[in-house]
């Protein structure tokens, strides 16, 4: 078609030419042209040429089409052959990535081995920073036994109980304190003077000595993930140590008012096989603690209902628990962890003596001890009046119990004679343990005399809390030649 139009157009530009020249047409020549022209466009013969002509180029651009389709065919056959080898090789890679899903235990189980063998490894003890002001004065005392939440965090949360009552020294005062993630420092939250002839409803300065106390990570009550450590008290309501006289338990910032007693006898076993204790006994309380809520639980003993503890007071529920089996069912339905509360003036838990196998205060510097704070076989030795709790805050903000096991050994100190001198030197071992039975850390500290002829402590409560997260705790031997107050800091690297 593009050759007929340039004949065309060659034709047109002669005639213009030639009539815009000096020898235009002539009438006749003009006429020819004329009648060319109307027989041309008359001819059905010049019409069918065109036709033909047209349809030889069609045909020479079907050709080309069909050339370009096969052209275009053979690069898409290319394009979806390199699209299959790039799905394959997709596809060998995605084979390959889904290997991840096999290393990712793997690799978790790897750091639990790697876990597993720190944990098992006896580390030693490296004391820090001082606590107290060592003196010559028994009033410089300072109990061996601790109530102690280990945040995951690496923060140790501690109650410290008094040592003596009706000691107005300033380092016999009950305590409620934090100790930092590396050991060089304490925060005390409160302190308070411990009586037995005095009262204070919300306590400033005296705490009754016929308590027991807490130191609890809480929620506030429309804030279930604003949790933070709260001082919660177990106490008379007035100055008497008649159990008739039983106030309840109440969290400090709520205030006394908040005193819920609960229900008497009414009890149900925890997770852990841990039974609360609610008779009204001023050094033993057992207190449900809600994993999920963050509270704590206690039936009122007035109405039967259940109600929940938070930092800024209570919620009373539409709960009703009429007996023990209600209250069971209840604790069955969710995720609680009973909470023992320990006595405010406990100067050194119980153990067992190597010697005589008897149970008694560890506050002998000369005896050997064993024994463990949590549940072992059914039996419980955590909190009250006689033992050393130990608890975890979990990285999942879950609060559990774990198991503390001791054992210490002390050489008996004599002064020199014929026979010579001996110093007593000793050491304590401590492991601890979940109540999955995963160990999570092993523990030493040694110490020996700094006198000749004398004791080096009392071992076996020398490491009184270590932080597994942390490796950071407390060491107090409590009492060496002519000095108390002892206690200070600890890590072990």
């Amino acid at each position: 078609m593009a050759t007929i139009q340039n004949a065309v157009q060659a034709m047109v530009d002669k005639l213009v030419a030639d009539m815009q020249g000096s020898t235009p047409l002539s009438a006749e020549d003009q006429a020819l042209v004329s009648n060319a022209i109307t027989k041309l466009a008359d001819n059905d013969r010049l019409e069918k040429a065109l036709v033909a002509v047209a349809e030889e180029h069609l045909d020479v651009a079907t050709q080309e089409l069909k050339q370009a389709t096969s052209n275009n065919t053979s690069t898409m056959v290319d394009a979806t052959q390199s699209v299959n080898n790039a799905t394959n090789t997709l596809v060998s890679r995605s084979a390959q990535l889904s290997q991840l899903d096999n290393i990712t235990p793997a690799i978790e189980n790897i750091t639990k081995v790697q876990q597993q063998a720190s944990a098992s490894y006896v580390k030693p003890l490296f004391g820090l920073s001082k606590l107290e002001t060592p003196s010559t004065s028994s009033n410089n005392g300072r109990t061996t036994a601790a109530f102690a939440v280990y945040d995951s965090s690496g923060e140790t949360h501690l109650v410290r109980p008094s040592y003596t009552a009706n000691n107005t020294h300033e380092q016999s005062r009950i305590e409620f304190l934090t100790l930092s993630d590396d050991a060089t420092h304490k925060t005390a939250h409160f302190t308070s003077f411990i009586y037995n002839n005095a009262f204070e409803q919300n306590p400033v300065g005296k705490v009754f000595q016929y308590g027991a106390s807490a130191f609890l990570p809480l929620a506030l009550k429309e804030q279930p993930n604003d949790v933070k450590y709260e001082v919660v008290f177990s106490s008379q309501d007035s100055v008497s140590s008649s159990v008739n006289d039983y106030g309840g338990i109440f969290c400090k910032t709520a205030g006394f008012n908040s005193i819920t007693k609960p229900k008497k006898n009414l009890n149900a076993a925890d997770q852990w096989g841990i039974t609360t204790a609610t008779d009204h006994v001023y050094h033993t309380v057992g207190v449900l603690y809600d994993n999920n809520k963050h509270c704590l639980v206690v039936v009122d003993e007035g109405t039967s209902l259940l109600i929940e503890k938070y930092r800024d007071g209570n919620n009373i529920t539409a709960i009703s628990i009429p007996d023990e089996a209600a209250l069971q069912n209840y604790v069955n339905s969710g995720d609680f962890t009973c909470v023992n509360f320990i006595y405010n003036t406990l100067i050194h838990p119980y153990g067992t003596s190597r010697y005589n196998h008897a149970e008694g205060a560890m506050s002998s510097y000369a005896q050997n001890y064993h024994g463990y704070f949590g549940i072992l076989n059914g039996v419980t030795k955590m909190g009250h009046k006689k033992y050393s709790a130990h608890y975890r805050f979990t990285e999942e903000k879950k609060l559990e119990p774990i198991n503390f096991f001791f054992t210490s050994n002390s050489e008996p100190y004599k002064t020199s004679n014929a026979n010579g001198t001996q110093n007593s030197e000793g050491e304590v071992t401590i492991a601890l343990q979940s109540m999955a039975g995963e160990l999570l850390g092993m523990y030493q500290y040694k110490s020996k005399p700094d006198h000749v002829g004398y004791q080096g402590g009392i071992m076996a409560v020398a490491i009184n809390c270590i932080n597994p997260y942390s490796n950071v705790g407390i060491l107090n031997e409590h009492y060496l030649h002519n000095q108390y107050g002892l206690g200070r800091t600890c890590r072990a690297f």
